[in-house]
C-alpha cells in the first residue's frame, strides 16, 4: 500500500506490505503523514493505492487544512499606541509598525487626529489564517459615508481574502470576512472616544462592543479569516487610501482569538 499526497507532503513509511487475507476480512496499515507548506488551499486530498499480482484498488479522502500559518493566540497580532511623530511602534513584538500617512497631529487626549486625510498603514504584511479574532480601538468617530476602521482586504472582495471592518453612512459596523459581507445592528456613538471591540468566534458569531457593553452583532460562516495574502494593514483608510475616517484614534489592537465578554473591557491591558 502506498499514499499519493499533495506536493511537499511526506509519508513514513513510504509503503506498507499487507499480509494475505481472505474475502470479507480487512487489513489495516498505519502511516505518519507530515504536511507540506500551506499553499492557500483549504483542503488536501490523500489517495491510498493497494496493488496485488494482477489487481489494484484505491480510495481517497479530503482533509480540511489551514490555507496558511495560524498565528499564536498568546499575544496580540498588532498593538499600536499613537502618541507622537509619524511612526507608531508595534507593541505586540510582531514588527508591524505603522506609519502615519498625512498630518501627524495629536489631540489633548493623546490620540492621533484623523482629519479626513490622515490614516495609519503598515508595510505589506500577512495576518495569517484567523479561526477567531478580535479588533479593538479607542476611536472617536466623525464624518459621513462609508469610513474604514480596519482594512487588509482588496477593494471589492466579498470577504474571501483578508478582512475589512468599517462604518456605514448611519454609523453601523460592517464586517467583511470569512466569506461574507454583513452589516451589524451595532451603531457606534459619535463625537467622543469609544472603546470599540469587534470579535469573531470560531462559530462565525460577530459581536460588537462599545465601552465594554454589547451593542449588536451578526453572523458569518465558520470558515475563519483568510489573511494569507501580503498587503498593508490599515486603520482609517482602504487599500487605495480612500474611504478615510474622520475623528481621532488612540490605542489599537488585533488579537488572534475572540475576547470573552469579561476580557473586552480590559483589552488595553491585554494588548499593552
Amino acid at each position: 500500500m502506498t499514499l499519493q499526497l499533495p506536493q511537499g507532503w511526506t509519508a513514513t513509511p513510504g509503503s506498507v506490505h499487507l499480509p494475505a487475507t481472505t474475502q470479507g476480512r480487512t487489513s489495516s496499515a498505519a502511516f505518519t503523514v507530515a504536511s507540506g507548506p500551506a499553499d492557500g488551499s483549504r483542503s488536501a486530498r490523500i489517495t491510498a493505492t493497494v496493488k496485488g499480482d494482477a489487481w489494484s484498488g484505491r480510495a481517497s479522502a479530503s482533509l480540511a487544512v489551514a490555507p496558511c500559518a495560524v498565528p499564536s493566540a498568546a499575544e496580540p497580532l498588532v498593538a499600536w499606541d499613537p502618541s507622537a511623530g509619524t511612526t507608531v511602534a508595534d507593541g505586540s513584538g510582531n514588527g508591524r509598525d505603522a506609519t502615519v500617512t498625512g498630518t501627524a497631529a495629536y489631540d489633548g487626549d493623546g490620540g492621533l487626529v484623523l482629519d479626513g486625510a490622515t490614516y495609519l498603514t503598515t508595510a505589506p504584511t500577512t495576518l495569517g489564517f484567523l479561526k477567531e479574532a478580535s479588533f479593538a480601538a479607542e476611536v472617536k468617530v466623525a464624518g459621513s459615508g462609508y469610513r474604514r476602521l480596519f482594512d487588509s482586504q482588496p477593494s471589492g472582495d466579498p470577504g474571501n481574502d483578508g478582512v475589512l471592518i468599517d462604518l456605514t453612512p448611519d454609523n453601523r459596523v460592517r464586517f467583511i470576512g470569512a466569506g461574507l459581507n454583513v452589516t451589524t445592528d451595532a451603531r457606534v456613538p459619535t463625537g467622543r472616544y469609544v472603546d470599540l471591540v469587534v470579535t469573531m468566534g470560531r462559530d462565525g458569531t460577530v459581536t460588537v462592543y462599545a465601552d465594554g457593553a454589547r451593542i449588536g452583532g451578526a453572523k458569518v460562516p465558520a470558515d475563519g479569516i483568510t489573511g494569507c495574502a501580503t498587503r498593508p494593514l490599515r486603520f482609517a483608510a482602504d487599500q487605495g487610501g480612500g474611504q478615510r475616517l474622520s475623528g481621532a484614534v488612540d490605542r489599537v489592537a488585533i488579537f488572534a482569538r475572540a475576547l470573552t465578554p469579561a476580557e473586552v473591557p480590559t483589552w488595553q491591558r491585554l494588548a499593552f
